[in-house]
């Protein structure tokens, strides 16, 4: 137990180590970012319609990757309350399997879409351009599952730095080699929207067979394939998937929460359409943070509790909250100080009526970026107390009720229109902030009690 070695318990909850191993994983976040952004301006070069049709094809395929992401995080708790590399290998194998099955979905779903599209009366040109990427774009899903599959390993270890390299080389490949395959070089014509779609299948590929062979040779996982393992998988999967179908589902409605007031905020106003998009853009920053501190205390939560030693997951936690709103306060009062410039570089051509507007919009919505960001983190360490079903009920209310369903009640019934929509939206994530956080201080007074009493 922790309590025998005072330094071994403390070295897993300062702040100097969240950050250590929390740092690589919000560069590992960030580089989805950075690829969606940098995929659309090498496809932006190409023209409206392959732009608009990439755009569409990583919406609809990307969120098998949000969705599946969020089930396998449930793979993270178990591999930090197992110590053994063995136990880590059937849970990897099981966490394998189940990202075959999202990367079967998705290709069902691409090739329904296919068929959706023409029906919805979309342009054949349109059409021809989503095709060409989505073709190739479908089959990044499961080398992509297997990174996150990677990245629970070695967050489950507390040996992140490794996924720092990663991320770099996902950006910077990805970057390249789109601007090759998709623009051509001399010799080669390029491959238009395609190309853009085979950069990224590519170096996903690349980086997940790189964080493979990294864990097997650091014994990080186990070489030997036990005889009984193909018994114990359906257990394993079962385990996985009825913690995380939760996490998955919380995650896919917080996608759908954004697309549906993008919707319906371009319903009332392009203003407000164009404003909604950048500040997303913005709070993008505010997700990668949660997601990666609230993975690394996820796990170290998970293994504190195996050890029974819930006094050092509130000292955990307390250090979290700390450097959590250290952080978000920071980037809060830099993009208010930076507000029209950052509104002007998404906006270099527009006039400054809505430059203004945008500028605006996004400085009274840094208010609510710690409760963003919050909202995702309490989630997390809820996952580490095996905490996915309520919190997930929660979020949805928040989202659906609240965010959406309280917007559109202002924006119709109080004429409030685009405004009705935002504030909505903004109420919905401080409730889901506010609720999620009582629920984890319940659930944590609950552990300590189960663990006092000896359950």
């Amino acid at each position: 137990m922790c309590s025998t070695n005072a330094k071994n318990c403390s070295s897993g909850i300062s702040a100097w180590s969240l950050v250590r191993t929390a740092a690589p994983l919000g560069l590992f976040y960030l580089t989805e970012v950075l690829v969606g952004l940098t995929d659309l301006a090498v496809v932006g070069a190409l023209g409206p319609q392959p732009l608009a049709a990439v755009g569409l094809a990583k919406t609809v395929i990307l969120s098998f990757l949000t969705i599946g992401g969020g089930v396998l995080s449930a793979a993270l708790i178990f591999m930090a309350e197992s110590p053994a590399p063995k136990r880590r290998s059937a849970l990897v194998r099981a966490s394998a399997l189940i990202a075959l099955g999202f990367a079967a979905l998705g290709l069902g779903v691409h090739w329904s879409m296919l068929g959706l599209l023409p029906l919805a009366g979309y342009a054949p040109d349109l059409v021809a351009h989503y095709r060409a990427y989505a073709d190739v774009l479908v089959w990044v899903i499961a080398p992509a599952l297997g990174l996150a599959i990677c990245k629970n390993v070695l967050n489950a270890v507390g040996r992140t730095g490794i996924i720092a390299f990663v991320a770099a080389f996902i950006v910077l490949g990805n970057l390249g080699l789109s601007i090759v395959l998709t623009h051509g070089v001399p010799g080669f014509d390029g491959m238009g929207v395609a190309g853009t779609g085979l950069a990224t299948v590519l170096v996903n590929l690349a980086a997940f067979a790189f964080l493979a062979v990294h864990c097997v040779r650091k014994d990080i996982v186990s070489r030997a394939v036990p005889r009984d393992w193909l018994r114990r998988l359906a257990s394993d999967i079962r385990r996985v998937v009825g913690l995380g179908w939760a996490a998955g589902a919380q995650q896919g409605l917080e996608s759908f929460l954004y697309a549906a007031v993008l919707f319906f905020l371009g319903v009332f106003s392009e203003a407000w359409l164009i404003a909604g998009s950048v500040v997303f853009a913005v709070m993008e920053i505010n997700y990668v943070i949660g997601l990666a501190i609230g993975e690394t205390v996820a796990a170290r939560i998970a293994r504190l509790v195996r050890d029974r030693n819930p006094y050092t997951v509130k000292r955990l936690v307390r250090n979290a909250l700390l450097l959590f709103t250290m952080m978000i306060a920071t980037i809060s009062v830099v993009v208010l100080l930076l507000r029209e410039p950052i509104a002007r570089i998404f906006l270099p051509n527009t006039d400054d009526i809505t430059v203004d507007f945008v500028a605006g919009v996004l400085a009274w919505t840094t208010a609510i970026f710690l409760f963003d960001a919050l909202q995702v983190l309490f989630a997390h360490m809820l996952r580490g107390l095996k905490h996915t079903v309520l919190p997930m009920v929660i979020s949805s209310g928040s989202y659906l009720i609240i965010g959406v369903g309280g917007g559109l009640l202002l924006a119709y019934a109080w004429a409030l229109e685009g405004l009705g929509i935002w504030i909505g939206f903004c109420a919905g994530l401080i409730a889901a902030a506010l609720i999620l956080g009582l629920m984890f201080r319940s659930a944590f007074i609950a552990t300590r009690s189960n663990i006092g009493r000896g359950a």
